[in-house]
């Protein structure tokens, strides 16, 4: 039952997807007709139609039916707004920073480095 149920809706999801591929289709389906009877050059056998044009129709209705239903479900989406506290910026000035002393000596850091033991988690006493 669960399957069936889970088939069925993605089945559902997917309809309006299969909307220009259901008219692809049909005209596979019934190209004969279409071009005998529905075809707008019909009564012009040099164009080659076929009844081309009207799958183009037909493709451009479900494109044209398609964007008009998601602009409606744009436009009906409520807005969200976002409140944001404007953030000051920092300025640093280099006379504001003492470049004097060398707070980074290379050596201190290098004789307290232990290189050569393998890793362990620190030890607290």
């Amino acid at each position: 039952m669960n399957r069936f149920l889970a088939i069925l809706l993605l089945i559902a999801l997917q309809l309006p997807l299969m909307s220009q591929w259901a008219s692809v289709a049909y005209y596979q389906v019934n190209r004969n007709y279409i071009a005998k009877n529905l075809c707008e050059n019909r009564d012009k056998p040099k164009l080659n139609c076929n009844g081309q044009c009207y799958l183009a129709k037909k493709l451009k209705a479900a494109e044209d039916k398609e964007q008009k239903t998601n602009s409606e479900r744009l436009e009906k989406m409520p807005e969200i707004q976002l409140a944001c506290e404007q953030v000051p910026m920092l300025a640093f000035h280099p006379s504001l920073i003492d470049f004097s002393e060398d707070h980074f000596v290379q050596d201190q850091m290098l004789a307290q480095s232990s290189i050569h033991l393998p890793f362990h988690p620190p030890k607290y006493s």
